[in-house]
């Protein structure tokens, strides 16, 4: 089984590559998932982040405000690293018990798609890295047709290492500046060299 790393920050298409792989038969362990269940599934975690944030991160139904948690975070190193600090342990917990099974399936290729991979020292878990990268105005761009105001799109970006210290660090490296089938195309390719290197 090979274990690929897939990261790059906040508007380079990281998410998207991962789905052709995806397409492509490879399992997909998404960060964001696993974030995701470490507060849906423990409500301890959800208990600790109304107390640290308050309840103006909760909707009308007690469950969590991720996009008002966001404005919070991002642009604040102090917030972010107490969110960090509340949700990353649970949530590597999750990602290596979801390893451990996916290898006793026998997967040929597990993808972890998560923009903290470097961030979070779990590198040495996989066989190889990837990171996709893109022009800064094109991924500010792309952020704010998401939704984001452009300073939110710029603090989401700075919360993040470099992509140039990203990519000194790599295996491999995906350009996501064209379209769509431009970056599926480099993704089908990347996977042909994966197999013949297993």
């Amino acid at each position: 089984m090979i274990i690929l790393g897939l990261t790059g920050g906040p508007g380079t298409g990281k998410t998207l590559a991962a789905s052709y792989f995806g397409k492509k038969g490879a399992m997909i362990l998404s960060g964001d998932e696993i974030g995701k269940r470490a507060v849906d599934d423990y409500p301890v975690i959800l208990r600790k982040l109304v107390k640290t944030f308050g309840n103006a991160i909760l909707r009308p139904d007690s469950t969590l405000n991720r996009k008002e948690l966001g404005r919070i975070v991002f642009g604040d190193p102090a917030a972010l690293g107490a969110l960090n600090a509340i949700v990353h342990p649970q949530l590597l917990k999750i990602l290596k018990s979801d390893l451990r099974k996916y290898k006793t399936e026998k997967r040929s290729l597990v993808v972890i798609d998560a923009a903290l991979i470097y961030e979070w020292g779990i590198a040495n878990w996989c066989d190889y890295i990837l990171v996709v990268t893109a022009r800064r105005n094109l991924r500010i761009k792309r952020l704010i047709g998401k939704g984001l105001s452009r300073s939110e799109a710029q603090n989401r970006i700075a919360s993040q290492i470099p992509d140039r210290e990203k990519q000194a660090l790599a295996d491999f490296v995906i350009q996501s500046n064209g379209t769509r089938v431009e970056l599926k195309r480099k993704v089908e390719k990347l996977i042909v060299g994966l197999k013949s290197l297993n």
